[in-house]
């Protein structure tokens, strides 16, 4: 970066300092050009636009030349990260200092690595596996991703659609064609389609049989968005996704035009068309959570089991309500879906008004620390006053939700450590692993902070997360 600040202010001085004789020409070349304009409608159609003026077009070589300088070393930059995360991955692999299995030791590399870097260490172990197999399995892709002639979004797009091949010579074949591509004026969308393509040709099994085994991979997957949003990705086979999309549709299609033409209870026309008709996207979205969430899996199953199978199971979800936005008021501290995301006051109400359970939880009026939590029943008092805690699991950057982790004794009970509030912590399993099994240690303070050390000795805080945060009002504020 500094390289190329430094020839811009050089150029751009050689710019500003031309000869007089050169600048005279140039300004005799403009006026010129003036003198000559003529209107638009009396040029031919077939002129072709006047070549920049040699200033300008320097300027713009010297844009581009930038540019391009820093792009490729942009890339070469991406290329070290890749060979320091596929040398950790060597070390981890390798190193048997620790003791635990080769599956533990990646897990302990990637959570230095990710809490070096303020990364989820899942994400991390992934990237340790891309950049093994780009080095490893696309030498040649390494070799020009390192040297700055392909980006890594590029690389990463002929690891991903390279992957199954796994005959050395076809695999060989198929990374000269796409470099090919890859190296020219292409985007990745249309090299990733290219990819595809060659893929396909190349590989050695038939589509059919790779499909029976990629049927296996099939998921459902569930991430928090922002605005009380969140998004529901299913992975399927593609006739049924694009099946699924289509069926919403035709369904979406007929509810807007029965809300566009139905009766309205004396409601006019135009009033209920403005308050009722949606898009189509809003009736697919709303379609797929009413037949998700109400319907029942299967005809079939709906007539064996009628409402006492697996039809008459409901989705469970944690919010925490502050009691201003509970009772209708309005307050500025937000509902919280527990451990993903703010939620809006309306559908926490309707929430809380349907709730087969209530928890109250008592926190510091400073620090927004949960002392206490409590129900009508008194029972498992500790769990549930870790949930509250808690969240999600207590590694740096984990965000594991409590119900999926255990509850784990910072020190272990087998060596005294005393089954108290601050002596547990919700930890997701792989964690749990972690922290038992390879050279991480953990420390917990009285007020539910976890400290980790790391193999090398670093240390990483996890404090638990406020369920409340106070904020001054701004007309308070002006009062006073």
């Amino acid at each position: 970066m500094d390289v190329g600040c430094c020839c811009h202010a050089v150029l751009m001085s050689e710019i500003a300092e031309l000869p007089a004789d050169v600048a005279m020409e140039l300004w005799a070349e403009r006026a010129s050009r003036a003198e000559s304009w003529v209107e638009p409608e009396a040029v031919e159609s077939s002129t072709v636009p006047a070549p920049l003026l040699e200033a300008d077009a320097l300027h713009r070589e010297q844009l581009l030349a930038q540019w391009e300088h820093a792009v490729a070393q942009v890339a070469r930059w991406e290329a070290v990260t890749q060979r320091v995360l596929a040398e950790a991955l060597d070390y981890a692999l390798a190193d048997g200092t620790q003791g635990a299995t080769p599956d533990l030791r990646v897990r302990s590399m990637a959570a230095e690595l990710a809490c070096a870097a303020g990364m989820s260490d899942r994400t991390v172990a992934g990237h340790m596996a891309d950049a093994a197999a780009l080095r490893d399995r696309f030498a040649s892709t390494y070799d020009a991703f390192a040297a700055g002639r392909v980006s890594r979004s590029q690389a990463m797009v002929i690891v991903d659609e390279g992957r199954g091949l796994d005959d050395d010579a076809a695999r060989a074949e198929f990374e000269s064609l796409v470099l090919d591509l890859a190296t020219g004026p292409t985007t990745t969308g249309r090299l990733r389609m290219h990819a595809k393509a060659l893929a396909e040709q190349l590989h050695p099994v038939t589509l059919a049989e790779r499909h029976r085994v990629a049927r296996q991979d099939r998921r459902v997957d569930v991430r928090a968005g922002d605005d009380g949003m969140g998004t529901v990705t299913a992975h399927l086979p593609a006739a049924l996704a694009f099946g699924i999309h289509d069926r919403l549709t035709q369904m979406a299609r007929t509810l807007r035009d029965t809300e566009r033409d139905g009766d309205h209870d004396g409601i006019s026309d135009d009033a209920a068309t403005a308050a009722q008709v949606r898009t189509l996207d809003q009736l697919r979205a709303d379609l797929f959570a009413d037949l998700l969430l109400t319907g029942h899996p299967t005809a079939d199953a709906a007539d064996r089991d009628g409402d006492d199978g697996v039809g008459a199971l409901r989705g469970i979800v944690q919010i925490t309500v502050p009691v201003l936005t509970l009772i209708g008021q309005k307050s500025r501290t937000p509902a919280m879906l527990t451990g993903k995301c703010p939620i809006d006051p309306e559908t926490a109400r309707h929430l809380a008004g349907a709730a087969s359970l209530w928890e109250r939880v008592l926190t510091d009026p400073v620090t927004g620390a949960v002392v206490a939590a409590d129900r009508r029943f008194p029972t498992e008092a500790q769990r549930r006053h870790l949930r509250a805690r808690d969240e999600h699991c207590r590694f740096p950057g984990c965000r594991m939700p409590v119900w999926r982790c255990d509850i784990d004794h910072t020190v272990d009970h087998v060596h005294g450590g005393p089954t108290t509030g601050c002596n547990l912590a919700h930890l997701c399993r792989r964690h749990h692993m972690l922290k038992h099994h390879t050279h991480w240690t953990v420390h917990q303070d009285d007020h539910g902070t976890l400290t980790w050390t790391s193999p090398t000795g670093r240390t990483y805080a996890d404090r638990a997360p406020p369920t409340l945060h106070f904020t001054p009002d701004h007309a308070d504020v002006l009062s006073r």
